[in-house]
């Protein structure tokens, strides 16, 4: 009688063991419950992985990407400026005609234009210690005033390093012809970046637009003579903001060299022409010349006034300014401290002051240069010979070929400077785009992760709800028949 109880409690245990343990709660049953349902959890899992993963790869357009890294080096990134001084924008990577050129390059058309442009997104990037300096503050209470206003002014962060990223889901292109693309286009900033920061060629190309064929000689030379001086100008800042002395490989001249050589043409061989001319009396419009001249005395002294004006009110300002003091507090004494800062609006003040000094010296000395040429235009007789035209006409030539050729070495020498001295490795394409089959996957992995993370968590919550509640289901039963009995 015993050997068949022991015998139908193995058959039951046996029977139950496929089968899901609802007669009590205790840990053997939650034990049985979670044996029993172990599989069922992992198919679903799986299959949820597997449909999730699916779903993106099939039609989700954000896998469609790729990705390049860029990063940037010269003075003044890390303030977020470009090289002229200016806030540096990240979106000028993806400029209309960086992008117009390389599609053109690679033959496709130029309908993809803004498709191509809205698919690329910049992000920047911020490195692990930057974001640890800029986030841990030194305390106030615990450092000197010296070392409390350096760290404040280096909480502030700018990135040097970009991902530039391709979403070519809404263009014809496939994954390695949208790397190609994103490629060349790098590249193609990189030149821009040189043809934007770096020599001015407008300023060199004002002096070969002056027209000596539809102006009087004089009214030419005045204005060839001007725009000298302002490449004269360009030159003089160029050699200032180089400490080195750059001497260029290619043409052996530095800038200050080449600054020598503008000012000789205009100071010697223009106006050595211009007195051949006022001496001689080689002037086609007698009236018109005089007018101009007029014109320009009375303008030159108008901006004579205005500057002599704005001096005053400079020199005004700065013998009232007085610097703002900063009071500290540091918690452990009762006299505070007190530090005066420098004053970057001071300090232009004074190069305000010294520029409109400098600009009404030059206003009276060309008020004084055309008031002589007035004399010498009003007492010629506006006559001359033949020779005398035909030998200013050569000389002119001279001239425009001299300062071609001065033209083509600045140039040069600054192509040189800012590609091989202070550009050089300014832009580093880090991380080229890369298009595989594996990135690929990779990429709706990442992007399916978080859906799937969510829904693996549902499925575990599930698995032990079903376990831990079917433990308890003939009790939970029990209870509600007492319940409704005793009622």
């Amino acid at each position: 009688m015993k050997k068949n109880k022991k015998t139908e409690k193995s058959k039951k245990r046996g029977f139950l063991r496929g089968k899901m343990r609802t007669d009590k709660f205790c840990l053997r049953a939650l034990v049985h419950n979670f044996k029993v349902l172990f599989l069922p959890w992992i198919i679903l899992s799986v299959l949820a992985f597997t449909l999730i993963l699916g779903s993106n790869v099939l039609f989700s357009s954000e896998v469609n990407a790729v990705t390049a890294n860029i990063s940037l080096y010269y003075d003044g990134i890390e303030e977020g400026l470009g090289p002229n001084g200016c806030e540096f924008d990240k979106q000028s990577i993806k400029d209309e005609k960086i992008v117009a050129k390389a599609l053109e390059e690679m033959n496709y058309s130029s309908d993809l234009l803004e498709s191509v442009c809205n698919g690329i997104i910049i992000k920047s990037k911020v490195s692990t210690s930057a974001i640890k300096n800029v986030s841990n503050y030194n305390s106030i209470y615990s450092s000197d005033t010296q070392e409390w206003t350096e760290s404040m002014k280096d909480t502030s962060y700018h990135p040097t390093s970009f991902e530039v990223s391709f979403n070519y889901s809404n263009t014809p292109l496939n994954g390695s012809e949208a790397s190609e693309l994103l490629n060349l286009i790098l590249e193609k900033y990189n030149a821009y970046f040189f043809k934007l920061y770096g020599y001015n060629t407008s300023v060199g190309d004002a002096v070969q637009e002056v027209d000596f064929d539809n102006y009087d000689y004089l009214m030419a030379l005045d204005m060839f003579s001007s725009r000298l001086k302002s490449l004269e100008n360009y030159l003089d800042e160029m050699s200032k903001n180089e400490k080195n002395m750059f001497r260029s490989e290619t043409t052996g001249y530095t800038f200050s060299d080449l600054k020598d050589s503008v000012n000789l043409i205009y100071s010697v061989d223009v106006d050595s022409l211009s007195s051949f001319i006022l001496k001689n009396g080689i002037i086609s419009n007698k009236k018109m010349i005089l007018s101009y001249y007029d014109y320009r005395i009375a303008d030159l002294k108008r901006m004579k006034q205005s500057s002599t004006e704005c001096l005053n009110s400079v020199v005004n300002s700065i013998k009232t300014y007085q610097k703002d003091s900063v009071v500290i507090y540091n918690g452990f004494t009762d006299s505070p401290a007190t530090m005066t800062d420098t004053s970057e609006l001071y300090d232009s003040l004074i190069q305000d002051k010294i520029k409109l000094q400098s600009d009404i010296s030059n206003y009276d000395s060309q008020i004084t240069d055309y008031n002589k040429r007035l004399s010498a235009i009003k007492a010629s007789t506006g006559e001359s010979s033949e020779s005398n035209k035909k030998y200013v006409e050569s000389q002119i030539e001279v001239l425009k070929n001299k300062t071609n050729t001065i033209l083509t070495n600045i140039e040069d020498t600054a192509n040189d400077y800012y590609m091989n001295e202070k550009f050089e490795n300014s832009v580093s394409i880090t991380k080229p785009a890369n298009y595989s089959l594996i990135g690929y996957i990779k990429t709706a992995v990442n992007e399916s992760m978080r859906i799937i993370i969510i829904t693996e968590l549902f499925i575990i919550l599930l698995y032990l709800s079903v376990s831990i509640f079917a433990c308890s289901g003939d009790s939970i039963k029990k209870l509600h028949k007492k319940h409704i009995a005793g009622a």
